[in-house]
């Protein structure tokens, strides 16, 4: 891993929790996705742009951690909407895989 990534993924407390649904998972851990606001089933804290999560499955299971490209108020509202319903200027990428580590 990059020293960027070992940074992300382990030396950095997590500011809050996205959790996923099970194709967020796989694309995440398999094909090295970006995670889309379609795939976000739940957030908890409070955490700015910038700002490490840690990204959860449905059961709490801690798989990854990343840098949010969105704040957690505005994630919550685009939570499972897919980028073609975002208001427009609005990103759909939550972390992007370049700040992104599968644990």
């Amino acid at each position: 891993l990059s020293a960027k990534k070992l940074w992300i993924g382990f030396a950095v407390e997590a500011a809050g929790i996205i959790t996923v649904d099970a194709g967020a998972r796989k694309a995440l851990e398999q094909e090295g996705a970006s995670l889309l606001t379609v795939g976000v089933s739940g957030v908890a804290g409070r955490f700015g742009v910038g700002d490490p999560v840690d990204i959860v499955d449905a059961d709490g299971q801690r798989f990854a951690r990343g840098l949010s490209q969105l704040a957690s108020d505005e994630l919550k509202a685009l939570s499972g909407v897919r980028s073609d319903q975002h208001p427009h200027g609005t990103p759909d990428e939550v972390v992007h895989r370049d700040e992104l580590v599968v644990l």
